[in-house]
């Protein structure tokens, strides 16, 4: 199941974000606060895949994939395939 979709520019700031559960506003600038710390920290030849259980809850994985200035995330659960989350980002 997605729980989140997160598009944000290498600043963080949020330019499009879905939350497929009911987060208030506060709660969600905090959870896009945190997956962008995550993301910048990481090198570029590292995998875009990440457990984001300390972000989410447990179950949580995240895939992303950074074209140009934007970062384009995807948060979901183990019901989904990593892979197929990154397929559905490039297409």
């Amino acid at each position: 199941m997605i729980r989140a979709v997160i598009v944000m520019n290498t600043q963080g700031k949020p330019r499009f974000a879905k939350f497929y559960d009911f987060q208030p506003i506060e709660k969600q600038l905090e959870l896009i606060r945190s997956v962008y710390g995550v993301l910048c920290s990481r090198a570029e030849n590292v995998s875009n895949f990440v457990e984001a259980e300390s972000i989410f809850g447990p179950d949580s994985r995240l895939v992303y994939k950074h074209f140009a200035t934007l970062y384009f995330v995807f948060v979901f659960n183990s019901s989904e395939n990593e892979l197929a989350m990154l397929d559905l980002i490039q297409g």
